[in-house]
């Protein structure tokens, strides 16, 4: 069982009983802010759902339910894109950070796990039948090299595994970036889906798979936000 219920309540409660000189203002925001991030954490923990917890600072993004850590995943860099509709953001920055997001989902989605029994066809007595070996999960669950994670609200976490085009050199490189372009490019024309917020995650390319083939659906998200 997770000790996480009992260390975020011990936290939270030392938050308001802690005793000594009158704190600044500045010192005042920062407490009020982890006070109501735990609050949010004990929350998340509390409920039936699973969710993600997306540490910039520490590099981290975590899969928990109910306070137990399923897994955790490397993350190496964290890019922030807002669109702009008449050179204003769409969304006011920071606010995205210390929210619970909701109801998140593959695009494109995994391949459902449909498992059919079927009684093989008689045989003579003393044959013997052949083994069924299943698929790999490689094999069962194929990872595309770009897929979304999108959140009610309009949040959109973008993971692109590393593909050979970063043992090619530059021009590598720039032709996956000409291509991700083109890609967001189709994607701003059209009326659906409509993200307000995109996170491009850089992922290790086991990290990024294990990622696409274990998120269940409906998953929420908490990004941690970053102390100044």
């Amino acid at each position: 069982m997770s000790t996480l219920l009992p260390t975020l309540a011990l936290l939270a409660a030392g938050l308001g009983a802690s005793t000594g000189p009158a704190p600044q203002p500045a010192e005042l925001r920062h407490l009020a802010a982890q006070n109501d991030l735990l609050a949010k954490e004990l929350a998340l923990a509390k409920g039936k759902e699973f969710y993600l917890l997306a540490d910039p600072a520490g590099k981290t993004l975590k899969l928990l339910y109910r306070g137990a850590l399923l897994q955790q995943y490397k993350v190496d860099g964290i890019e922030v894109g807002v669109p702009q509709v008449a050179f204003r953001s769409r969304v006011e920055p920071g606010t995205w950070e210390g929210r619970v997001w909701e109801n998140g989902a593959l695009d494109p989605p995994r391949a459902l796990d449909r498992i059919e029994i079927q009684a093989p066809p008689p045989t003579p007595e003393g044959t013997e039948i052949p083994a069924v070996v299943p698929p790999t999960p490689e094999e069962k669950y194929p990872v595309p090299p770009r897929y979304h994670i999108r959140f009610a609200g309009g949040l959109s976490i973008e993971v692109r595994t590393p593909g050979p085009e970063a043992r090619r050199g530059f021009w590598g490189r720039m032709a996956a970036s000409l291509a991700a372009w083109w890609d967001d490019a189709k994607a701003a024309a059209s009326s659906s889906p409509t993200d307000t917020l995109r996170l491009h995650l850089s992922m290790p390319k086991q990290d990024a798979e294990s990622l696409y083939r274990a998120l269940p659906p409906e998953t929420k998200l908490l990004v941690v936000p970053q102390t100044p």
